[in-house]
């Protein structure tokens, strides 16, 4: 990716999965060939001092003063209007996308860069959509040179009027819009549920391990002819035999690109059952009920302990009125 500003994602399922599954195949065939290590995606807002980063960070810092980067970097680690996110590959950050957001919709690129031997693979894509579906915006802009203009039109940015700057570049204002971007992509629809009880001994929460090894909440692909809370609540019997009504007011959703065009939505609800019923794992996974610390460090993935997170604060409102359970389609 070039250059893009001229002006002053814990790791993604997908890879992780893909890891296990390969790792288990490797042990029962041991001459199959070593797998290629693969870059991960991460927020690395705490890592700025990871190898990698000052070299990706060095064509847009080049004017600044040592006192002004370490500065920078201090700002985009502590304010939270800057978000950093980046490709690790082997304890190396091999990209890497800094975007400040004025809302909590919209968003500016700061600084985007890939390590040479990255380039031309789509990690460039990759961290674009990602960084952007992480941050649940609307819109993302920047600002370019004629250089750069190329790879954000082919990620689907709009393409402003050409301006100068006052040192005399000639530079391209583009934006993205959530619209544009989901016009241009498939798009694979699950839900689920924070699944949680309240017993004598307080609120615990149920959590299934798959067979790649990733602990999440229960979820799975929505059915033709069903809804998301009928999804859920059937994934919720299937994977962990409990019955279970959904709590309104409360909603999440994370929304990550698998492969080159397809777009992956995990719609989550809140979801009660009574602390009387015996989890029954389902057959691919491994269920368990755990107080809330113990689930936060059980849970494979950050954006998920968000979701997690978030419904602990919901509930601890006591604002978080309860469904009829007539209302609700139960399955079984």
């Amino acid at each position: 990716v070039p250059n893009a500003q001229y002006t002053t994602k814990e790791m993604k399922m997908t890879s992780s999965q893909d890891s296990n599954k390969t790792e288990a195949a490797r042990a029962q065939r041991p001459d199959m060939p070593a797998r290629r290590p693969r870059a991960s995606f991460m927020t690395i807002k705490n890592s700025l001092h990871l190898p990698g980063v000052r070299e990706l960070l060095a064509p847009f810092t080049a004017h600044l003063s040592a006192s002004d980067y370490k500065r920078m970097l201090s700002a985009w680690q502590t304010l939270p209007q800057y978000h950093v996110f980046g490709f690790v590959l082997s304890g190396e950050v091999v990209g890497l996308i800094a975007i400040e957001t004025r809302d909590a919709r919209h968003g500016r690129i700061l600084s985007i860069a890939l390590a040479p031997q990255q380039q031309g693979r789509g990690l460039g894509r990759r961290l674009l959509v990602e960084s952007f579906c992480s941050l649940g915006l609307l819109e993302l802009s920047v600002v370019a040179n004629q250089g750069a203009a190329g790879f954000f039109e082919q990620v689907h940015f709009e393409k402003g009027q050409p301006t100068q700057t006052a040192t005399g570049v000639h530079v391209i204002p583009f934006t993205l819009t959530r619209d544009a971007l989901y016009r241009a992509y498939a798009h694979e629809f699950s839900a689920g549920a924070v699944l949680y009880c309240d017993s004598e001994s307080g609120r615990e929460y149920v959590l299934v391990t798959e067979l790649s090894g990733n602990t999440g909440l229960p979820k799975g692909h929505v059915e033709e002819g069903e809804s998301n809370q009928q999804t859920a609540l059937r994934e919720i019997y299937e994977e962990t035999g409990i019955k279970a009504e959904i709590r309104e007011g409360f909603g999440g959703e994370i929304v990550y690109p698998q492969g080159q065009r397809m777009l992956k939505h995990f719609v989550y609800f809140l979801a009660v059952f009574t602390p009387d019923q015996e989890i029954v794992s389902g057959g691919d996974v491994d269920a368990v009920r755990l107080t809330f610390d113990q689930a936060m460090h059980r849970l494979s993935f950050s954006d998920v302990r968000s979701i997690l997170r978030q419904a602990e604060l919901f509930l601890n409102s006591e604002k978080a009125p309860r469904s009829s359970a007539s209302e609700q389609q139960q399955p079984g």
